[in-house]
């Protein structure tokens, strides 16, 4: 006879695992992005990209809103002579023509950083890095109660019904 609470228990603290790998990697994924930024800003060659191509894009919400995201096409070369093309969203409306500052490492260029007027921390991908851990952490928490770690009752493991009798 199969155990199906068991088995339940196995399956919840599966995925449980399963969430607090997926946290884990989109944390370590933001962060490693994070980090490149830095790197590039403060250690990378600089280049004037050139505005190529601008476009939007709509997203719709959950709730039914829509949501415009604004494109820009920025071309610049590189220190060695290649061309190099990126897709960014801005928040600063682009025009064809307008002139970018950007700065690349010279192993990566397509990764270059946009060089804004404020050189605070993109505070999206801190959000993300942060919503990774606690996607992660929430996972752990249903993997603990899954594989019976911890008891969100409060009963007794010993005990079915939660009442002991003290004699």
């Amino acid at each position: 006879m199969v155990d199906t609470e068991h088995t339940f228990n196995a399956v919840f603290g599966l995925l449980g695992l399963l969430f607090a790998g997926a946290g884990v990697g989109m944390s370590v994924y933001f962060a490693h992005r994070l980090a490149h930024r830095r790197r590039a800003l403060a250690h990378g060659l600089m280049a004037e990209a050139v505005c190529l191509e601008t476009y939007t894009t709509r997203r719709r919400d959950q709730d039914g809103s829509t949501r415009t995201v604004r494109h820009a096409i920025l071309g610049f070369r590189t220190f060695d002579g290649r061309d190099v093309r990126l897709d960014r969203t801005s928040r600063a409306p682009h025009v064809v023509g307008d002139v970018v500052p950007v700065r690349y490492l010279p192993d990566d260029p397509e990764h270059a950083a946009v060089v804004s007027a404020s050189q605070g921390e993109p505070i999206e991908l801190v959000l993300a890095v942060v919503f990774g851990a606690v996607f992660a952490c929430v996972g752990l928490l249903f993997a603990a109660t899954g594989f019976g770690i911890i008891d969100p009752s409060g009963m007794p493991p010993d005990s079915p019904s939660g009442i002991t009798q003290v004699r």
